[in-house]
């Protein structure tokens, strides 16, 4: 009904073809987004009342190493077969689109089967046991990272067939809300909360949901491409797998790394604090989310149709949607930051500042637009990625140097640092090859 009333106008704005996009699959990803992001940050909460600081902090470090790992084995294959499975389909070479599906995911079993190895040898080791509370932490964190990639792959293999709720309620909605549930019912067993009890409950659901969607898509696979045999293409793969795998790749070590590496300099209890103001601060990116979602599409067509007007137009446009409704955002966790981080722990709210200076960091991406999004749609890739990994170096560089003398809000700091080089750098750069400004300043031009 939502969708009905909005295509319409829709249309009137950017045309028939792209507002059918807009309210068909984009519509209910932006919807199952906006539901996921909510329900992450409930679960956080839910584990970190159920656990403490201390084993808190050790359950974020292993979520978010799961994450990094997960994206390393991945090889960018999660967001390739978005591109890979339509294309075949629409050049009529369903053996490509057969095999990019069956070499994807035969390279992914034999990843993580290699990591789950390397876990077991790190674990039999003592590798990691203070920092995960466990002996088993470093085999945890591999089979988390191998469902984790899993899951990735199997909703964008999803998505590319058009099977958006199957490819993203499970994991963005159920997993959330059961993962949690299941730790709570454990722990009423068994009477003891741990990190270590948390991950595994947190695992179990997710290793079901991978099987469910495995089924799922190999029903819709099969009535696609039945009794095709699978072609390679070997050649063409790589050549779009590098500079999407490197970018993942970075992304994830931009978000997730920080918590690993506070952990490792000022301990558990700190990571526990850092994790919860990281968790808060990332809600003000749901404005950038719903602007990627979104204006992707439409930055493409306008882009590849040579309407360099109409692109800086709709760029301006939805820049100023970003920055107000981040902005709005950074008003609410500044005037409730302190009740926000305590629903997590109450001795959490001490982390204030850090969360404020995150916030910084937030509110610079959001006045710069979706220059992330539009790089990668205007065939800027190999800049994106160079921007990325210089800008990520200096910021590790930054926190291994500043962290032991001035604690947690310098790795935040650091964060914050790299966002603003980041966005400069991406916006100078869409200026000089586009001629586009997808930031706020644009509004200072006629």
């Amino acid at each position: 009904m939502i969708s009905g009333l909005l295509q319409p106008r829709l249309e009137r704005l950017f045309g028939k073809a792209i507002a059918e996009k807009l309210v068909g699959p984009t519509f209910f990803a932006f919807a199952i987004k906006i539901s996921s992001a909510a329900l992450s940050y409930l679960m956080l909460v839910a584990f970190a009342r159920m656990l403490g600081a201390d084993d808190y902090g050790k359950f974020g470090v292993m979520l978010n190493l799961g994450i990094v790992l997960s994206t390393i084995i991945g090889f960018g294959l999660p967001t390739t077969i978005l591109r890979w499975w339509p294309e075949y389909l629409v050049k009529n070479e369903p053996a490509k689109a057969a095999g990019a599906m069956a070499h994807s995911l035969r390279l992914l079993c034999w990843a993580s089967l290699l990591l789950v190895v390397i876990g077991v040898i790190a674990s039999l080791l003592g590798f990691g046991t203070d920092m995960f509370g466990f002996r088993y932490g470093a085999f945890a964190v591999a089979l988390l990272a191998a469902a984790t990639i899993f899951a990735d792959f199997l909703s964008g293999a999803l998505r590319a067939t058009e099977r958006t709720i199957l490819a993203m309620a499970p994991r963005d909605i159920i997993w959330r809300i059961a993962s949690p549930l299941v730790a709570f019912l454990a722990v009423r067993a068994t009477g003891q909360a741990s990190a270590a009890l948390a991950i595994a409950c947190a695992i179990a659901v997710l290793v079901v949901i991978d099987v469910v969607q495995t089924l799922g898509l190999r029903k819709v696979v099969d009535a696609t491409v039945h009794a095709v045999r699978p072609v390679s293409d070997w050649p063409a793969w790589r050549k779009t797998l590098l500079p999407i795998w490197g970018a993942a790749v970075l992304y994830a070590l931009i978000q997730q790394l920080d918590v690993v590496v506070v952990s490792s300099m000022l301990g558990s209890a700190e990571a526990g604090a850092y994790f919860a103001a990281q968790k808060t601060a990332n809600l003000l990116g749901l404005a950038m989310i719903a602007g990627g979602l979104v204006g992707a599409p439409i930055m493409a067509a306008h882009f590849h149709a040579n309407r360099i007007a109409e692109l800086q137009k709709f760029c301006r446009m939805i820049a100023i949607a970003i920055a107000a409704t981040t902005l709005v955002g950074v008003v609410l966790e500044v005037a409730l930051g302190r009740q926000l981080l305590g629903i997590f722990d109450p001795a959490f709210a001490a982390s204030y500042p850090v969360l404020m200076v995150l916030c910084l960091g937030y509110a610079i991406d959001s006045l710069s637009g979706p220059n992330a999004y539009m790089m990668q749609v205007v065939g800027l890739e190999a800049p994106y990625l160079r921007i990325m990994l210089i800008v990520y170096c200096i910021v590790l560089s930054l926190q291994l140097t500043l962290i032991p003398h001035f604690g947690a809000i310098a790795a935040a700091g650091a964060n914050a640092f790299g966002t603003c080089l980041w966005n400069v750098a991406a916006i100078w750069l869409l200026r000089r090859k586009v001629g586009v400004d997808p930031s706020i300043l644009s509004l200072l031009k006629k």
